[in-house]
């Protein structure tokens, strides 16, 4: 249970303050937007927004998230920290001096270590922290690096107290297990994610933002209403 919200929450369905940090690569900031537009009338919960396009845990030489996350943690405190990386990943690293490509047991088993590095340092700050797994994906190799991309995240998540891993994968893959790039929001016939089969469309956004806004509410106990909620009605 996150006690921050809960201990300051008040009586009959308002949320009291909380601080939520939200990070991620470009579809991190997809979940972002929708996040931001569903939460947007809760009263007492701040929301930042701190994505940045094209980041990720294997090319730390281009943007280094424990560095800028450390940053955030001292400038806003957060209670919450959301985090949805993995789009740019499917690349090697350096590996005790030596270049391992994806998914190589010793790749796996470093990138492990990044994505332990980032949860121990919201959790050592005093915050929660929630990690987004990637969604199914329109390309299928690319999609099934996503699932060795999820389990990592699952694996620390269940290492490391204070971290919770939510799957976003059977929210976009339709009946039948597969990637569908359009499907009924709200009734109406809608496109869900862009041409590349990777990032979300404004209605694909709405979707992921209403979903993780509920599971936010169940998983930590609180009263947090969706402003605008768009769900998936038929596929």
């Amino acid at each position: 249970m996150l006690h921050t919200f809960t201990e300051l929450s008040t009586p009959a369905n308002r949320l009291g303050r909380c601080v939520v940090l939200q990070i991620g690569d470009s579809v991190g900031n997809n979940l972002g937007y929708g996040l931001s537009n569903q939460v947007q009338g809760a009263s007492g919960l701040s929301l930042y927004l701190k994505g940045k396009s094209s980041t990720g845990l294997s090319n730390s030489w281009y943007y280094e998230w424990s560095t800028h996350l450390t940053e955030y943690l001292h400038q806003y405190r957060p209670h919450l920290v959301i985090i949805s990386l993995g789009a740019n990943d499917e690349q090697g690293m350096i590996v005790n001096g030596h270049a391992q490509q994806f998914p190589s047991e010793a790749w796996k088993g470093e990138y492990l270590k990044h994505v332990l590095a980032l949860d121990r340092l919201a959790t050592k700050a005093g915050a929660q922290v929630l990690w987004v797994g990637m969604p199914i994906m329109g390309p299928p190799q690319y999609s099934d690096g996503m699932k060795v991309l999820n389990s990592i995240y699952a694996e620390a998540a269940r290492r490391t107290p204070g971290v919770t891993f939510l799957s976003t994968w059977t929210v976009f893959a339709n009946h039948a297990g597969q990637y569908q790039s359009n499907a009924y929001v709200n009734g109406v016939y809608s496109g869900l994610r862009h041409p590349d089969g990777i990032h979300f469309s404004s209605p694909g956004q709405a979707v992921l933002g209403t979903f993780v806004t509920r599971q936010l509410a169940a998983i930590y106990h609180v009263p947090l209403p969706t402003y605008a909620p768009a769900t998936i009605t038929a596929w």
